[in-house]
């Protein structure tokens, strides 16, 4: 694994009520987010307890992941100290009960209770593979959510940040960072980390996919958390 460079633990990464994901499955493509209106899309939520299929979810465990960081580059003191808020803030959701449910009885822009590519996963499989945490390119850190990140400025650009299969970094631009809570940091960060596990979306408008379904789960959730 790559040597460490931070080994505290920060919070999560979110955009604020704008948010756009990567496609990520492994290739060398550079993927961007760019802001969207997320207000627009109201039907992606999960099921509601009158209207949800039962799911035999018992058996799936709620898990232990730690958020770590695993290099940390561009970051001030105060970019920091937010960026702990965001990580501890992500890692008090992932094992949480909430979460799995969330995941496990999401529903598409299909009224199904599936993703939109999903890998061709079941939710509690997407689940499953979420919380046991093993990256494409960090394999042999099950249990854990490694960050790479690295802070640059553009000043003009739309992106939020970028990064692609080959590497472990993920770029994100100063521009929205600054104005991110610590909730909003969190659900970026939710989104890109998926991207590290082989999931995608795609285009930019596929927002009932996995990395965008879930960074929203998260980013909602720690809006909730964070009053």
């Amino acid at each position: 694994m790559t040597k460490w460079i931070l080994s505290f633990v920060f919070s999560a990464l979110l955009f604020p009520q704008f948010l756009m994901a990567s496609h990520d499955h492994g290739s060398c493509e550079n993927h961007q987010h760019e802001i969207f209106n997320t207000s627009k899309v109201k039907s992606l939520r999960p099921f509601s307890k009158n209207e949800s299929q039962h799911v035999a979810i018992e058996s799936l465990q709620t898990g232990n992941l730690k958020v770590k960081a695993m290099d940390i580059q561009g970051f001030d003191q105060e970019s920091l100290k937010k960026l702990d808020q965001s990580f501890k803030l992500l890692e008090r959701i992932v094992n949480s009960e909430e979460f799995k449910n969330r995941i496990i009885n999401f529903r598409n822009t299909q009224n199904q209770r599936s993703f939109a590519s999903s890998n061709g996963l079941s939710n509690e499989q997407i689940y499953d593979i979420f919380m046991e945490g093993r990256e494409t390119l960090q394999s042999n850190t099950p249990g854990e959510m490694n960050f790479f990140l690295k802070l640059y400025y553009k000043r003009y650009s739309k992106v939020i940040g970028w990064t692609n299969g080959s590497i472990n970094t993920i770029n994100i631009n100063w521009k929205f960072f600054k104005n991110f809570k610590p909730h909003e940091v969190a659900g970026n960060l939710a989104h890109e980390w998926l991207h590290k596990l082989g999931f995608g979306h795609e285009s930019a408008a596929e927002h009932d996919s996995v990395p965008y379904g879930i960074g929203y789960i998260v980013r909602e959730m720690g809006e909730k958390l964070s009053k």
